[in-house]
């Protein structure tokens, strides 16, 4: 409630306070939580080295949310980081695989534009369908709305996927039509 702006309680540095507490004490989530705070300089002081220091106590504790912050950085070369793909991609991956919905997108989208040696169309399939099932609506949408943007055997991998779980019975063709469109909010 301290973070947020439209309560009446707003009070970033208030927050900052708890969030430090809790951090202190151990807690990933707060770690990560704080060290977003240091990123912008939200009711702390800007601090990029602090904001890295607290992702990676985080990400050191498999907190999910902190592994794909990570990998992104090390991906694009970001926070004061050197770019270095081979890092980012296993901070995806590790997320991925503790169900983080976005990292489950990036890394089936990494799979799919043929980055991740030994992992093809049916792995990035499987990790397009765990994070529709997880609830994230912008991955619903970015399936719904953009659905080229994933080769055609991606697709059809998905597809195969979504037959398999019972929420497709069309074609495995990779056409996103409204038989798969309804198929994907079906799942989500």
């Amino acid at each position: 409630m301290r973070l947020n702006s439209e309560d009446p309680r707003y009070q970033p540095d208030q927050a900052a306070k708890l969030l430090t507490t809790a951090a202190d004490a151990g807690s990933a989530e707060a770690q990560f939580e704080l060290a977003q705070l240091y990123e912008i300089g939200l009711g702390v002081e800007q601090s990029i080295p602090r904001a890295m220091e607290l992702y990676q106590a985080a990400a050191d504790q498999d907190f999910p949310d902190a592994l794909n912050d990570l990998g992104f950085f090390y991906f694009q070369g970001e926070m004061g980081l050197a770019r270095d793909a081979e890092k980012g991609l296993k901070y995806f991956e590790r997320a991925a695989d503790l169900r983080q919905p976005q990292a489950m997108f990036n890394f089936a989208s990494m799979i799919d534009d043929g980055n991740i040696p030994g992992k093809g169309a049916a792995e990035a399939g499987e990790y397009l369908y765990r994070s529709l099932r997880s609830g994230s609506k912008e991955v619903r949408d970015l399936l719904l709305e953009r659905p080229t943007m994933f080769k055609q055997e991606t697709r059809k991998a998905l597809q195969a996927k979504l037959a398999e779980n019972g929420f497709y019975t069309g074609t495995l063709d990779g056409i996103f039509g409204k038989g798969t469109q309804g198929a994907i909010s079906a799942a989500f």
